[in-house]
């Protein structure tokens, strides 16, 4: 009985091993994409590391945000995942640190992120703190509000409460446009969605193709009036990282050489893609 104990256990451990083996042969046989050997070279530090660690919206459906499984998806996480596709030959080399419109400067000039990939409107101010990429998506703010609303245009909000994502370009629009908008400035965009359905603002002035997504499930609001404060938005990098701003925008260049731009758009925007500026940029 000894005997065959020593022999069931042995047997055990050689399947154990074979098993193992067959494992190690089947991960050591996916094969990874060809790096791009055409773009400039990233930093030393981010390529010893071997991935991105980037600034991402989670709550901006479809530009960045979380599908049912807890993974993060998006118009802008593809064209990071490229990014990682193109430096590392996989577009999973990357570690997202989820951000908001408040600290997503502060996080990348506290060197947590390597870049922004984040909702970031290209503005004369932040200009002044980062250098952004070439543009990759172009888009304005609209005046969202209940059926039964008063407010048919912009120019209606003066005076009135109207919920903005604080430090957002809608935001600064009020305070350049109609300073007399009772501003109530909110962090993310789920508080932001809530405070409009407990009505504690008339209206909110916010991102164009967000809003669109919003109102397709929230049929008592519409939106009313021009769209306003449009801008391009961008990568962000950290001022004189010209290095990784090289790589960035070689990147974005070739993602156009590619049509992937307009892949992307009719992936996360079908409506929006007879609207684009050279078929590769979202227009409002």
């Amino acid at each position: 009985m000894k005997k065959i104990s020593i022999l069931l256990v042995t047997a055990f451990m050689l399947l154990l091993g074979i098993l193992s083996a067959c494992g190690k042969e089947e991960a050591s046989t996916t094969e990874k994409k060809p790096i791009a050997t055409d773009l400039p070279a990233l930093p030393k530090e981010i390529k010893d590391r071997g991935k991105f660690v980037v600034a991402v919206k989670v709550d901006y459906p479809p530009l960045g945000y979380l599908d049912e499984d807890g993974k993060n998806v998006g118009y802008e996480i593809d064209l990071v995942k490229k990014m990682a596709e193109y430096a590392f030959g996989s577009e999973d080399a990357i570690e997202y640190v989820p951000v908001n419109a408040t600290n997503r400067i502060p996080f990348l000039q506290s060197k947590k992120v390597d870049f922004i990939s984040a909702t970031l409107g290209i503005t004369e101010e932040r200009k002044k703190e980062v250098d952004f990429t070439a543009s990759t998506f172009y888009a304005g703010a609209v005046t969202v509000v209940p059926k039964d609303s008063n407010i048919k245009k912009i120019s209606d909000l003066a005076g009135k409460k109207v919920i903005v994502i604080k430090g957002s370009t809608a935001s600064i629009y009020l305070d350049e446009n109609i300073p007399t908008a009772k501003q109530i400035k909110i962090e993310n965009n789920s508080d932001a969605f809530r405070a409009l359905k407990d009505g504690r603002a008339d209206a909110i002035l916010h991102d164009a193709v967000l809003m669109s997504e919003f109102i397709k499930t929230n049929k008592n609001y519409v939106m009313v009036g021009d769209q306003v404060a449009a801008s391009h938005m961008a990568q962000g990098v950290r001022k004189g990282d010209d290095e990784l701003l090289a790589f960035l925008n070689a990147s974005l260049e070739k993602m156009k050489k590619e049509d992937y731009y307009q892949t992307l758009v009719e992936k996360y925007m079908p409506s929006m893609a007879d609207s684009t500026s050279d078929g590769l940029i979202p227009r409002p």
